[in-house]
Order: structure tokens, then C-alpha cells, then sequence
């Protein structure tokens, strides 16, 4: 997929929405669509444009809002930055009406030009491509599943589209069983029409398209986050057991597995932990069962911001290798540190713990907000020699060429939720062998494999698995199967050093938050004002939000 990245922009500039401006406009000429949609080339530089929309996200990234709202990490960046990554960590109302807006802007353009996918395909002479138009469909499907599910996670009850809109029409917000029949639906096809060639089959043209095995964990994310959310059982016949079949597909059939060392999966932590980068397992590793795919692009670095939310983790204005110059975002909170035992190789592998590795950090000087002595090391940008090693590699700017994939969903996730399922299941047993995989990976041996296995303990071994990949914050909002009044006791959070100034400011000194503010909202996101002025009073303001 990296080497059909480059091809996105003419995909873009040919479907007629290159620009920045346009992406949420229709077509004012049929014909647009209609010549250009004629061969299996067409769809091929169409759907690259579809998968270009993964790489929009910049410092607003998602996956590190997620690690910000959760209990893993403070908010941090500059101390004189505004106070914005404070307000998101502690869910405050922000006082510019259409913040977001460019998330609810991107990733419906993103399901836009799905849609117009969809809608346009059947004008191709598929003649002796058949399967290719098939593999196309289910990858345009898991696709606009994924936009869906990602602003579903924001905003709530989004309206669904499943057709591209005719000037004038006004949508409404979709129920949450519509929402997420159709996010179910789209998955599912995938995993009837997609790519089934198991792992150590996939040539390198397929790598970071959505496959089967992609769509049966999506689907099961998406079933295990709405059924815990709105406290469901099911949704169009998909129960618990559908769903444990679809993950048990995965671990007999894809050939995906865990990789020997946890450190390895990511390129700071191999540095830092295996001292080689010999030991990295690279990007496209058996554990990798669906990545989004980054690349330096040359001077001007990745398009529309591709990977740049990766310059924000970093510890802020300094490289001390291998910890590579960053701007601060999502400090670790000393709670976070401390959840770990002896021996778990995933606690120095996923935070930089400055006292515990012998390092000086002049945090002041650096303007790093909500120091905690502690950062992330999982998609840092590495130093070497004191200098940013996109740099060191022919790069001209670390800001712009931030180049690791990030990787959506991990093989130990596949694990973990089928564990989760087996368990609700009545199969306690392999439910504990799937989490004792995990553990014994993470430990080196056996020796701290579980006896017994709760659904307390495998919500505990996903916190420890997967802190610093953008998935606490949801597993939370799950958890509370409905009554959001547990947010205060998942999210509220003490700072040793006052005491609990619950003021809901945004001070960039104290760590404190108030979980009073999350279940006020049930955790969702302010909508952007001029969005619901957009919507003509279809769509209304969050719970919570003035």
C-alpha cells in the first residue's frame, strides 16, 4: 500500500476533489462520474483515494484524544499552547463553536467518497475482474465502517449514510441500531467478499488493505463497543457467539500471531529495550493484522498531515536518544507507570520513565505542560546521535516525516477480545489460555500466567497491553454497559501535589480531573456548531454542552 500512496493525489485530483474545500460538495454534472468510472484502473486510483482519507489526521489525531480522555495519560504539550489538551482531558466545553470540526468534515468526505464508490462501480466493464470488483467492494465497505465508527465514537448517533446526499437533503441522526447495523453490515461483507490470503501469503502490493481477517476484528471491536455502550445484547443477529466465532477464524485461519518480543513491535521501544534495530520486527509483521501505512513522501513530507500526530508524542523540545523530539502530548500519568509488575516487559517498552533509565530532562525550559516524569515510547520518533532519525535517514523535517504505520488493531487484541467473549460464553478455559498467551509473551515465561480468569482480569490485562494505541478510553466508556455515572470513578483523577483542585480549568501545571465531567456527556465530543446550523435543528448539541 505505500507505494500505491503515491498515487493518491492524481486519484484525488481525477475524482475531482484535490482540494481541501470541496471534499463535502456534490457534483454538479453527472457526467463527471459517469466518464470517468469505465475501467478496473479507474476503481483501482478511486478506491486508493477512498483509502487516503486514513491519512488526514494530524495533531487532532484521534488515537491520541483517546489516550488523553483516558486514565492512562494527561493532556500535556506546550504550557503555552492555550490550554487545549487540558480542556480535552478533563472534557471541558470549549468556548469556539465549531471545534471538531474538522474531524466531523474529513471523515465525512471520507465516507463521501465511499459512497460515490458504491454508487458509481457498476459503470466499470468489469469483464475477467470479477473477483478484483468483489475485493474492491469489501474494501470500500470495511472502509466506510471504519469513518462511521470513528465519528460514531466521537460525536454519538451520527446521522448514517449509506448513499451520497442530494443537494438540499438534510439527514437526521441515525438510531444507534441503524448506525451500527450499517457499520455491522459494511464488516460483514468484507469479511464475505475481502481478501482471505492468510498472513504469510501476503504479497506486498495487498499490505495495509483491509482483508477478512481485518473485518472479523473490526466487526468485533464495533460489536463489543456498542453492545457495552448502549448496554445491548445483540444487533441484527449478531450475539456474542456470532462474534466469538468470527475472532476464533482469525487465531485458527489467518495466520497471524504474536511476535516474539512485545518491545519489538514498535521502533523507540526495540532501540530502547532490545538495543538493536535488527531486533524491530518491521511494519509488516505476523501480529499486524490491519495498519494504517505511512511513508516519508519526500521534502514536503507525508500529504494532508499522514502521520504527523506522531510528532506530538515525543517528549517536548529535546532528543536524547532514542527518544526523539516531540511536543509533549500525552504525558503518562504516574498511576499508569505504577499498574505494572515486576517483570512485565511492557512497562519499559510502552513509557520512559526519566528517573528509572538515568536521563535529565530540563521539562521547564522545554515548555512541557503537565510534567509527570513519565512519556511514551510506542510511535515516538526516534533520536540517534542527538538528531531525528527521518533526518538521519535523508529526511529534511521530523514535523512532516513521521513515517511508522500505525497499527489499528494488534493479533494480542484478536486474543484478548475472543477471550472476553468465551468468557461471557461460559468457555472460562480458553478464555484463560488466550490471555495467558498474552501474559506469557509479555513476562518472558509462564511463571505469572493466570489460575483463573474474570472479566476484571482480562479488562485489566487490555489496559496493560495496549496503553499509548488509542483503545483505554473506549474500552472505558464500554465498561459502563450504559450507566455513565462509573465515568467519575474510572476518570476522576487526584494529583498528589494539590490535593484535587477540581476548578475545571485549563491549568497546564495540575493533573487533576473531574470524572463528573465525562459522565455529564457520557463521554462524547462537543459537535461543531456549525454543523448542527448546517442540519437545521435536526441534529442538537451533546449532553452536557451549552
Amino acid at each position: 500500500m505505500k507505494k500505491i500512496h503515491i498515487l493518491l493525489i492524481l486519484a484525488i485530483a481525477i475524482m475531482g476533489a484535490c482540494k481541501e474545500d470541496t471534499l463535502d460538495r456534490y457534483p454538479t454534472d453527472a457526467s463527471v462520474i459517469e466518464s470517468y468510472y469505465k475501467t478496473p484502473n479507474d476503481a483501482t486510483m478511486a478506491v486508493n483515494a477512498a483509502y487516503n482519507m486514513l491519512l488526514r489526521d494530524d495533531w487532532w489525531s484521534l488515537y491520541i484524544y483517546s489516550e488523553i480522555l483516558s486514565d492512562n495519560c494527561a493532556g500535556g504539550a506546550g504550557s503555552g499552547d492555550g490550554g487545549g489538551f487540558q480542556r480535552l482531558d478533563r472534557l471541558l466545553q470549549w468556548p469556539e463553536a465549531d471545534a471538531f470540526q474538522i474531524h466531523w468534515r474529513t471523515y465525512y468526505g471520507a465516507i463521501y467518497r465511499t459512497n460515490i464508490y458504491l454508487e458509481s462501480e457498476g459503470l466499470i466493464n468489469w469483464t475477467g475482474k470479477e473477483s478484483l470488483r468483489n475485493q474492491y467492494k469489501a474494501e470500500i465497505r470495511f472502509l466506510r465502517a471504519y469513518y462511521h465508527f470513528y465519528l460514531a465514537r466521537m460525536f454519538g448517533n451520527i446521522p448514517a449514510l449509506d448513499h451520497s446526499l442530494l443537494p438540499g437533503e438534510i439527514p437526521s441522526r441515525s438510531t444507534p441500531e441503524a448506525l451500527y447495523g450499517l457499520i455491522i453490515d459494511d464488516l460483514k461483507y468484507c469479511i464475505e467478499n475481502g481478501l482471505s490470503t492468510p498472513y504469510s501469503q501476503m504479497t506486498e502490493a495487498n499490505w495495509g488493505r483491509a482483508t477478512k481477517w481485518a473485518a472479523e476484528a473490526m466487526l468485533a471491536r464495533v460489536f463489543l463497543y456498542y453492545t457495552g455502550y448502549y448496554n445491548k445484547t445483540e444487533i441484527n443477529g449478531i450475539n456474542n457467539n456470532v462474534v466469538q466465532t468470527y475472532l476464533d477464524d482469525v487465531i485458527a485461519n489467518s495466520g497471524h500471531g504474536l511476535v516474539d518480543h512485545y518491545a519489538s513491535l514498535w521502533r523507540v521501544p526495540t532501540y530502547s529495550e532490545l538495543k538493536s534495530i535488527d531486533l524491530y520486527a518491521g511494519e509488516k509483521n505476523k501480529e499486524v493484522v490491519w495498519s494504517i501505512r505511512y511513508n516519508i513522501t519526500g521534502a514536503g513530507g507525508n500529504l494532508y498531515g499522514a502521520s504527523w500526530w506522531q510528532r506530538m508524542i515525543g517528549p517536548r523540545n529535546t532528543n536524547v536518544d532514542p527518544y526523539g523530539n516531540g511536543w509533549g502530548a500525552a504525558p503518562v500519568l504516574p498511576t499508569t507507570w505504577n499498574m505494572y509488575e515486576n517483570g512485565d516487559t511492557r512497562k519499559t517498552a510502552t513509557i520512559l520513565s526519566w528517573a528509572d533509565e538515568g536521563l535529565t530532562y530540563d521539562f521547564t525550559g522545554a515548555q512541557q505542560a503537565q510534567y509527570t516524569g513519565y512519556n511514551l515510547k510506542k510511535y515516538d520518533i526516534a533520536s540517534i546521535e542527538k538528531r531525528p532519525e527521518d533526518v538521519v535517514m535523508g529526511g529534511t523535517d521530523w514535523q512532516t516525516e513521521a513515517f511508522e504505520d500505525y497499527i489499528v488493531i494488534r493479533y494480542s487484541d484478536v486474543l484478548l477480545m475472543a477471550a472476553e467473549l468465551h468468557l461471557l460464553n461460559g468457555d472460562a478455559a480458553t478464555a484463560l489460555n488466550y490471555v495467558n498467551q498474552v501474559r506469557t509473551r509479555a513476562f518472558g515465561n509462564t511463571e505469572h500466567n493466570l489460575s483463573s480468569i474474570t472479566l476484571d482480569a482480562i479488562y485489566n490485562e487490555r489496559r496493560l497491553e495496549f496503553v499509548g494505541e488509542g483503545i483505554r478510553y473506549y474500552d472505558i466508556l464500554r465498561y459502563c454497559k450504559g450507566d455513565f455515572s462509573k465515568l467519575v470513578n474510572y476518570l476522576t483523577y487526584v494529583d498528589q501535589n494539590d490535593g484535587g483542585d477540581f476548578s475545571k480549568s485549563i491549568d497546564t501545571e495540575s493533573l487533576d480531573v473531574d470524572g463528573n465531567s465525562f459522565a455529564e456527556k457520557k463521554g462524547l465530543f462537543q459537535i461543531p456548531q456549525a454543523e448542527i446550523n448546517l442540519m437545521k435543528g435536526k441534529i442538537q448539541q451533546n449532553e452536557g454542552y451549552n
